[in-house]
């Protein structure tokens, strides 16, 4: 298959493409007449150096919400790390309370034995033996006795001192976690108030100029649904058990991938492209929620599901919606037919993984998909 790509939005960073409709729609294309001064609500022209700032404060907080979310994967993974070593922990000293226990009853079982031998001074033997031999054996009994419970006190000792310093780090790492999950929420908050403040901007660019909101804004009333699937003659490809994550389409070709460049796009690429033929089977990658579906816009026909652990996948240029709003979907089931629908070059699947439901927050989404058991 040949390499295909998508121009515009899907082609670029969020930030680029939002500030390239942006120009658009205060230009004043799609007229037919060539470009027209753009309008504020007043219905007086708009400048030029305010078509520009609105551009540029767009831009930047694209920008920004870019950096965030970079500096959430880093803390997530800071974070993931923690937990890991928390866990650990936290299985060492259950180990310890396990042997302080064991060690504690045979300890007892030697000072019961002790005590019903008469004590352990010779003197008590001597009075108490019934001849030489026996007191030999005896004494000989003893000093093992002595090596055994020293060894034991020792051992004892060694493993109250493991679990009192492992319950330490559990509880500074558990401290240390907690921190990294607050800091976690507030990066992904801070990334989800840029990308809002970036669509306000959007929104109030659009009224400004009354026309043109299709271009940026998708909406769901017009778009292709088919036969919606998860019926009973839906393939299982993961299963109800397990949820074992797929990769989106099957007999695919990688074709642009995430941070790529290129004639096609301003900036870096948002997501990775399939190359697949328009017409196959789209599925979701693991078990999820729909969160929005959607047409009109850059992206074409796509969908976005919400997944457990908080991130967000869409599928986009897609043929036809096989799911709504709110479905719950399984790992492996169908969820649309890919296509060329918006902004794009040639048949293909446009794959993003975001921190949140907006574009702008995206991550690279193979190593995503690896770390979740995916093969592609």
């Amino acid at each position: 298959m040949s390499h295909v790509a998508h121009w515009g939005r899907p082609g670029a960073p969020v930030f680029a493409t939002v500030a390239t409709l942006c120009a658009l729609l205060l230009t004043g294309t799609g007229t037919g007449t060539g470009a027209q001064p753009s309008a504020l609500a007043d219905g007086r022209p708009a400048p030029a150096d305010h078509r520009d700032r609105v551009s540029a404060r767009v831009d930047a907080l694209y920008e920004e919400a870019q950096r965030a979310t970079a500096r959430y994967e880093r803390v997530r993974a800071r974070t993931d790390a923690q937990r890991a070593t928390a866990a650990r922990l936290r299985a060492s000293v259950v180990r310890a309370q396990v042997r302080m226990r064991f060690l504690r009853h045979q300890t007892g079982i030697i000072a019961r034995g002790q005590y019903r031998d008469g004590g352990w001074t010779p003197g008590v033997r001597l009075l108490t033996t019934t001849s030489p031999e026996a007191l030999l054996e005896r004494l000989s009994s003893q000093r093992r006795g002595d090596r055994a419970l020293s060894m034991l006190l020792r051992s004892t000792r060694l493993t109250q001192r493991r679990l009192t310093r492992d319950r330490a780090r559990a509880q500074a790492t558990l401290r240390a976690l907690e921190t990294s999950v607050r800091h976690q929420r507030a990066v992904k908050a801070a990334v989800e108030r840029r990308l809002a403040r970036a669509e306000r901007e959007l929104r109030r660019t659009v009224r400004e100029r009354g026309s043109g909101a299709g271009l940026l804004m998708s909406t769901s009333g017009g778009c292709p649904y088919g036969e919606l699937s998860g019926g009973a003659d839906e393939p299982d490809r993961a299963g109800d058990r397990g949820e074992r994550w797929v990769a989106p389409v099957d007999a695919y070709e990688l074709s642009a991938g995430f941070a790529s460049s290129g004639s096609r796009w301003s900036q870096l690429h948002t997501g990775q492209d399939f190359a697949v033929p328009t017409g196959t089977p789209v599925r979701a990658v693991g078990p999820g929620t729909v969160v929005s579906t959607g047409c009109g816009d850059a992206f074409g026909n796509q969908i976005v599901l919400r997944h457990e652990d908080g991130y967000y996948t869409q599928y986009a240029h897609l043929s036809l919606l096989q799911v709504r709003d709110g479905d719950r979907v399984r790992a492996g089931q169908r969820i649309g037919l890919s296509g060329n629908t918006g902004n794009s070059t040639g048949p293909h699947l446009h794959f993003e993984v975001r921190v949140t439901p907006r574009m702008g927050s995206g991550i690279d989404p193979l190593p995503w998909l690896r770390g979740h058991g995916a093969t592609v």
